[in-house]
């Protein structure tokens, strides 16, 4: 090769190949060497004639080292290179996988190179138990410690409600609709204690069992919905919505005697003693706000080195099909099981609060319905089938699309309906979509919306 046909390349092309076809290079030099390549023609001509000189320097050498006389002091054939050498020589595999990566660059998409151009969503913080979410319009006592902004982390501590609703959604999957006044332990992920006040629980499909104290009674709930009342005068009530509960009378400050198990549609009060449970009718008026008519949950999944990470806790609701690590679905469950009524219309309502370029996103019918918001991740979502929708979001723009006949099929079965939202096009760089969470802004949550026939 000639110096006048000689590529150039600056002292940081040469360090970003060399160490990609050695295998030295870390994540951010393999970005860099393939966004250079991408936008730069001289850096893929300099790139390949590199593969090629190397190639062709392994073959010439091939057995040197073995032949008879090639020791220490055996004379040896020149070879003059136009380029430095690499530290050591490229095997095969190498220079297939380096072969591999120019491929990839000259047929990707190009725009957006840069995959950190997408968001990323927060981890759950460290030492938290549970998420706080905004029901219905809160006022805190003064006394209040715990963070109270919609979707805070909750970190074991005495929640202190003078009214309104909110939610305390457990990183064990158990939920608690709390009104005021209230006077609420967030234990663990796992379990809480009432002083005063009154809440529904609920344990979705998919999560742990919640267990639930107050004073004389602790209230295990394995996959149902119960009601817990806890007035200024003592009176201590525990009431069965749906599935069963367990009710193990104690002392004062819930430590469990032998339990017993309360059915579906009834109701018990503790004594004053703590010791025994009398029945008592069921009053379903009593928690009529703590009821809502649907109940939804929603979490992210991330592909590649995520693959096997939680975002259920998140505010936001992340959509982008690019290379794995940038890969992101969000995963939608209605539950059903408050719905009255013969529904004639259903359809689901998203906002997208950011959205890096115009996108198409879709919607499928998932096939499980068996997971958890804080448990769910890319490696166990479910598989989805059936699609329903799609739409090209953008920022601010209400995606509104209709699943009446799935609603009516799922309260036909187990009243739970269960969506995957995804985008069906691979687009890099900008290519994603921020739908608002139920962890977030009321304005901005997953909703859907029902008509039903009077």
């Amino acid at each position: 090769m000639s110096e006048r046909t000689k590529p150039e390349a600056d002292g940081d092309l040469w360090e970003l190949v060399e160490g990609f076809v050695e295998g030295t290079a870390t994540p951010a030099e393999r970005a860099r060497l393939e966004a250079r390549l991408r936008d730069e023609a001289s850096a893929r001509l300099f790139y390949m004639t590199f593969l090629d000189l190397h190639a062709s320097l392994q073959w010439r050498m091939r057995g040197e080292a073995s032949r008879p006389g090639a020791g220490r002091g055996a004379p040896r054939r020149a070879v003059r290179l136009p380029f430095r050498p690499a530290p050591r020589a490229l095997t095969a595999a190498a220079l297939a996988l380096a072969a591999a990566l120019l491929l990839a660059v000259l047929v990707s998409p190009r725009h957006g190179p840069d995959e950190a151009e997408a968001p990323d969503l927060p981890d759950r913080p460290a030492g938290s138990v549970a998420v706080l979410i905004d029901n219905g319009n809160p006022v805190w006592e003064a006394d209040m410690a715990l963070p109270t902004e919609t979707g805070a982390a909750l970190p074991p501590g005495r929640v202190k409600l003078k009214a309104g609703v909110v939610e305390i959604a457990f990183h064990a999957g158990g939920e608690v609709l709390l009104e005021g006044p209230a006077d609420f332990d967030v234990s663990a992920p796992d379990r809480g204690f009432l002083h005063r006040g009154k809440l529904t629980a609920k344990v979705p499909e998919g999560a742990s069992a919640l267990r639930v104290g107050m004073p004389g009674v602790v209230v295990t709930d394995l996959n149902g919905e119960c009601g817990l009342l806890r007035d200024d005068s003592g009176r201590t009530e525990v009431h069965v919505f749906e599935g069963q509960v367990g009710a193990e009378p104690g002392d004062g400050q819930g430590a469990p005697m032998p339990a017993l198990r309360l059915v579906e549609n009834t109701g018990a009060r503790v004594d004053a003693s703590g010791r025994s449970l009398t029945p008592v009718a069921l009053d379903a008026l009593a928690f009529a706000r703590l009821r809502p008519e649907v109940r939804v949950t929603d979490a992210t999944v991330r592909g590649g080195q995520f693959a096997d990470r939680n975002f259920g806790t998140a505010s936001r609701l992340m959509v982008k099909n690019s290379i794995p690590d940038y890969s992101w679905e969000t995963y939608l469950r209605f539950d059903l099981s408050g719905v009255k009524g013969k529904v004639s219309e259903a359809r689901v309502r998203l906002v997208p609060v950011r959205v890096g370029l115009p996108i198409e996103n879709a919607a499928a019918i998932a096939v499980d319905n068996q997971w958890g918001e804080t448990t769910i991740t890319w490696a166990t979502k479910p598989l989805a089938d059936r699609l329903v929708a799609t739409w090209t979001a953008e920022e601010g723009r209400l995606v509104e699309f209709d699943v009446t006949r799935p609603v009516q099929e799922a309260l036909a079965r187990d009243k739970m309906l269960s969506l995957r939202i995804f985008a069906p096009k691979r687009k890099r760089g900008k290519g994603y979509v921020q739908y608002g969470a139920r962890e977030g802004e009321v304005s901005a949550r997953p909703q859907l919306l029902i008509t039903t026939d009077p």
